[in-house]
């Protein structure tokens, strides 16, 4: 089944629609600016769940 014969959720428009959002901020930034970005958008999120950001051995990160 194609996504064009299902309905779309409004859970799934919201992510399209941030997705969009976010590839319309960055779609010119250098790379430097793209990363500067997403950091951003990392330490605002810990701050808003009152959190503090781990980095794991893989190199992903983790809000504790």
């Amino acid at each position: 089944m194609k996504t064009t014969d299902m309905a779309i959720t409004k859970a799934l428009q919201e992510v399209w629609e941030w997705k969009e959002a976010v590839y319309e901020d960055t779609k010119n930034m250098t790379y430097e600016e793209t990363r500067a970005y997403f950091q951003k958008g990392l330490e605002d999120a810990a701050r808003l769940l009152g959190a503090r950001i781990v980095k794991n051995p893989d190199g992903s990160c983790s809000f504790v």
